[in-house]
């Protein structure tokens, strides 16, 4: 028999499947906003800080980290509030976009893109750790890097297994501690150097001649780097008690907390280049080399980098764990997060991942954005608010999201559309701009644009009118 915490795991793991009544939700603004915030701020965010101090100008990227970040967020999130009013998560919803079975494959799809983030995680706890250890003298070999990465996997795995409960207390101890190493970040990269080392600095050669191209190139990284999350962006606002709080969580907790970190990054990197000559977005290097004593610092740093990646990595498991639940929901929870810290290691044996962030980044976005976009104009445009929970959870008798055994293809059709407009404008892998006109959009925005419109055109045809909208005689709600 299952003991009282395997229960409980079963029990928040089937909140991806079931409908969250309203005197089940958990959270109000404040807990939501942590533990999304806490998604979002790990270590990886310097990672991204640095890779855009190599595009821009501080100045621009303070703008476009902000700004680019939260007028994304602002507009592709707007369907959480169809995860609080429903109490589901939006891969419940996307069958109607893809149908029950092709929401399966866009999950596996999404995770196989996605979940590389976790890798960049453990690969910066790794590298983390071997710097501490080496401030007090202990050289670890290069075969304990991956080991490393691994641990900082399997203990984020461990908290996931544990349930919502255990991931609520770790952010509430987790955001505050992170907010008090970014903190310091800033206030030690701005007074190791002068002030205006870091306010007027600009990159040397970013490699490109034209300079509006880093500039959008950097929009485009900002564009990337909040859509990448719409994979788990319902996980925690399905549980939020009002719609408002569920959405400006969301908004806020991903695109202020994450851009504040993303800042501090650059902060780091550009006053780390200023004394040593080269870019670092490990904090612990930083510190120790602009800060003394390094020992003071070592063991408080210990704590905060290990606290960061391990959270971050137990929020992301117990989100993607259950979206795929969402999809396979005869699966088991636990197998589900071990299922995905077992591609995590993978990535950490590999070790390239944080090598190729910036194509890795641009080529999750490829897919991340027209998906983005069917949720949206499905939503708001072409089913109008209005779901049929019956035939979306498979109940006997109604079928409106079978389509063609299983799958839409008209959601698909316009999927593969979306990654053609990104790449018609823009390489990811060789950084080669195909039309400088369309990239003024930016990949991500163009292919978010473009597929809507698209969806949204072809809605309007009456026989794929009919296709898509076979729910509105089983409308209830």
């Amino acid at each position: 028999m299952k003991n009282n915490v395997n229960r409980e795991v079963e029990k928040e793991a089937i909140f991806g499947i079931i409908p969250i009544l309203q005197n089940e939700k958990l959270y109000g603004f404040l807990d939501a906003f942590l533990i999304l915030s806490g998604y979002c701020i790990a270590t990886w965010s310097y990672t991204q800080g640095s890779y855009l101090a190599t595009l821009v100008g501080f100045k621009q990227l303070l703008i476009g980290a902000f700004l680019g970040a939260i007028l994304m967020l602002a507009i592709y999130q707007l369907p959480v509030i169809l995860s609080v009013r429903y109490g589901i998560d939006i891969w419940i919803w996307l069958r109607s976009v893809f149908g029950k079975r092709g929401v399966k494959v866009m999950t596996v799809v999404i995770i196989i893109i996605n979940f590389p983030w976790y890798a960049v995680c453990a690969e910066l706890f790794s590298s983390s750790m071997t710097n501490l250890a080496a401030l007090f003298g202990i050289v670890f070999p290069d075969s304990l890097h991956a080991f490393l990465g691994i641990l900082c996997v399997l203990i984020g795995t461990f908290i996931a297994y544990k349930g919502i409960g255990a991931i609520t207390w770790t952010t509430r101890v987790l955001v505050p501690l992170l907010l008090s190493l970014g903190v310091m970040v800033v206030i030690v990269g701005f007074t190791s150097v002068p002030f205006d080392v870091i306010w007027n600095y600009k990159p040397e050669n970013t490699g490109y001649s034209n300079n509006i191209i880093p500039y959008i190139i950097s929009i485009e990284a900002n564009f990337a780097f909040v859509i990448t999350l719409i994979g788990g962006m319902s996980g925690v606002p399905r549980l939020t008690k009002k719609e408002n709080s569920g959405f400006w969580a969301g908004v806020l907790g991903q695109g202020l907390s994450g851009s504040l970190f993303v800042v501090m990054g650059a902060v780091m990197a550009i006053a780390m280049q200023y004394v040593t000559g080269k870019m670092v977005d490990d904090p612990t290097v930083m510190l120790a080399t602009l800060t003394v004593p390094a020992f003071a610092l070592a063991s408080l740093l210990l704590l905060l980098v290990a606290f960061a990646n391990i959270g971050t990595q137990a929020v992301g498991s117990y989100l993607y764990g259950v979206m795929l639940k969402s999809s396979f929901k005869k699966m088991d929870y636990r197998v589900l997060i071990m299922i995905l810290a077992l591609y995590v290691s993978i990535l950490c044996v590999w070790g390239k991942i944080v090598e190729f962030f910036g194509s890795f980044l641009t080529v999750s976005a490829c897919i991340y954005a027209p998906v983005a976009a069917l949720l949206f104009v499905d939503f708001f445009f072409v089913r109008k608010q209005k779901i049929s929970l019956r035939s979306a959870f498979g109940m006997s008798g109604y079928n409106a999201y079978d389509y063609t055994r299983g799958i839409n293809w008209i959601g698909f059709l316009c999927v593969a559309a979306g990654i053609f407009m990104s790449l018609l404008i823009y390489n990811p892998i060789t950084a080669e701009v195909h039309n400088i006109f369309l990239f003024y959009f930016t990949p991500t925005g163009f292919s978010f644009l473009g597929t809507g419109i698209l969806y949204y055109g072809l809605s309007r045809i009456p026989f794929i009118r009919r296709y898509l909208l076979r729910d509105r005689k089983e409308l209830t709600v």
